[in-house]
């Protein structure tokens, strides 16, 4: 590999150590990743190359360098809710979800630097000032659902003219206004949600109206350009930052992200929400099935992608509940047992104990070997080596669909101060169980740090009373605006380091990796837990934890 001042280049060992000068024996400056990005600085030894990494200079290791960008899954500590951040081997910028908050603007400040981008037009930089760029491109965003604490982060996202989203993906579902000169005669509408029309099929109801079209959107945000509604409003910033932007609907009929096709190193393929086929007054179109009431249809609907690089899969699967796991069961395995009830039936008559009789121990046999056959025939299409657990680990989950998964490495994407006291016990009980490999992994972006968003609150308040203090005592207005972007900053990176759940692969080796809070040197900043292909039983396995060398 030739090396050429000024060029990209990347971390291509597990973990490395960035030293102050070419020998092996200097002192650390920094630890880093596999799949860190760095800047070649002009200077190199027969062992050892001089970069620019993780913002610091140092001298690394050149067998710990490769000009091949791995794949970059970040699982962001966004609070309650979800928020993913992807970076493709071909530097595709991915969203999945931002949460309810800012976290996932300020990570996305902090890591491109958005507080010193010059962009025309924003904060009064013109065209013709120097050191001008064009706004930094999100080139896909998922929404999975539309729930306040997977959607709302993006709209400060979409507020910030510095940053373009160019494509949303969402399932369809448009929460919009809907008043009696809306309604279609023949269509029901429920009182307590906003979802739409349905059509009433064999006795279920299946939501009619879905946005399938990039214009239906545009023609909804326009026609409630004033709506009170967050999730419209929120597309509605889209709009406004970028009028070109591209919604388009996915369900298990995209079969694939666009651009992440089979045919690609990299994919990503869509296996819910699934459509089924509704007619109303002679017109045909996909719907989606009423699995409850308003929020369990909307959970239930979210998107699932299923990403595969190589031999790796990860699953990403918004807010599956258990009615929809059933009815993703059922058609996956092709069955047409309701799967919650066969687990309920086979749980009451194992709770016998010795007191059950002929007849009920064979009913257990048959209920077992029902439920296992549906695991068998569900893991062709759900088995995964590592899964992002739905809805922030609920206890609404079907334990066949977790067997299905089979997954080395569970990531819970959780925060403080909800309700619901996720991740629930006995979710994590079940991530254990349910996990393939001796030692099955759980990850949980709320665990990862000790303390409530930030590393040490106390001292972190008082650190931001400093600020406002400094700032009000500031006696110009550009020694004002430098301590708010300071103290900005500073917000953004506090955010950014801890709590976020790492994943780097080339699709052969692979790493989960999170911030240590109290690193005991240099060497030794992250925990680090590594995955290889076991040829020998032809699947990933869990190899060591490493905290570096």
């Amino acid at each position: 590999m030739d090396f050429i001042e000024g060029n990209s280049y990347f971390v291509a060992a597990t973990d490395a150590v960035l030293r102050e000068k070419s020998t092996a024996k200097s002192a650390a400056v920094n630890h880093l990743l596999l799949g860190d990005w760095m800047r070649y600085l002009g200077e190199k030894t027969s062992k050892a190359a001089k970069v620019h990494c993780r913002g610091c200079e140092g001298w690394l290791d050149i067998s710990a360098i490769t000009d091949k960008r791995m794949l970059e899954v970040n699982f962001i500590d966004i609070g309650q809710g979800d928020g993913c951040h992807i970076v493709t081997p071909d530097d595709q910028v991915i969203l999945i979800d931002a949460g309810e908050g800012s976290n996932m603007h300020r990570f996305l400040a902090w890591r491109y630097n958005l507080r010193d981008r010059k962009v025309a037009g924003v904060d009064g930089v013109l065209d013709s000032d120097p050191g001008v760029k064009d706004p930094f491109q999100i080139d896909h965003v998922v929404i999975s659902h539309p729930d306040l604490d997977h959607y709302m982060g993006f709209r400060s996202i979409f507020d910030n003219h510095k940053l373009k989203p160019l494509k949303i993906y969402h399932n369809g579902i448009v929460e919009r206004p809907i008043k009696q000169a809306d309604k279609v005669e023949g269509l029901r509408y429920y009182s307590k949600d906003d979802l739409g029309g349905y059509v009433k099929q064999d006795g279920d109801h299946f939501i009619w109206d879905i946005a399938h079209s990039n214009q239906q959107v545009h023609s909804l945000i326009q026609k409630h350009i004033d709506t009170q509604k967050k999730y419209l409003s929120t597309l509605e910033a889209a709009v406004t930052n970028n009028p070109q932007v591209e919604f388009i609907t996915l369900s298990k009929n995209s079969e694939f992200l666009p651009g992440f096709e089979a045919d690609k190193e990299l994919t990503f393929e869509i296996l819910g929400p699934i459509t089924e086929p509704g007619t109303f007054k002679g017109v045909n179109r996909p719907v989606l099935r009423r699995l409850g009431d308003e929020g369990v249809t909307k959970n239930g609907h979210s998107i699932i992608l299923q990403l595969q690089i190589k031999r790796l899969k990860v699953m990403l699967g918004g807010d599956l509940n258990t009615q929809s796991e059933d009815f993703l069961l059922q058609h996956y395995a092709d069955t047409s047992a309701e799967v919650s009830h066969l687990e309920e039936e086979l749980f009451s008559l194992q709770a016998l104990g010795t007191n059950q009789d002929a007849e009920q121990k064979q009913r257990m046999a048959e209920l077992q070997t029902e439920l296992d056959a549906i695991v068998a025939k569900a893991r062709k299409r759900f088995q995964v080596d590592v899964t992002k657990a739905c809805h922030h680990g609920s206890h609404h989950f079907s334990e066949t669909f977790l067997r299905a998964l089979n997954p080395i490495a569970t990531v819970i994407s959780s925060g403080d101060g909800e309700g619901y006291s996720h991740p629930r016990p006995d979710a994590l009980g079940s991530f254990g169980r349910y996990g393939r490999g001796i030692r099955p992994l759980i990850f949980s972006t709320e665990l990862a740090r000790s303390t409530r968003e930030f590393c040490d609150v106390f001292a972190y308040f008082e650190l931001l009373k400093d600020y406002e203090r400094r700032i009000e005592e500031a006696p110009t207005k550009k020694e004002k605006r430098a301590l708010e972007k300071e103290m900005q900053e500073r917000k953004d990176r506090n955010v950014a380091v801890y709590g976020m759940i790492t994943l780097r692969t080339d699709g052969e080796r692979t790493i989960l990796a999170q911030k240590l809070e109290a690193p005991r040197k240099l060497s030794e900043k992250w925990d680090i837990h590594e995955l290889r292909f076991n040829s020998n039983l032809d699947e990933f396995e869990y190899v060591r934890s490493s905290k570096a060398n």
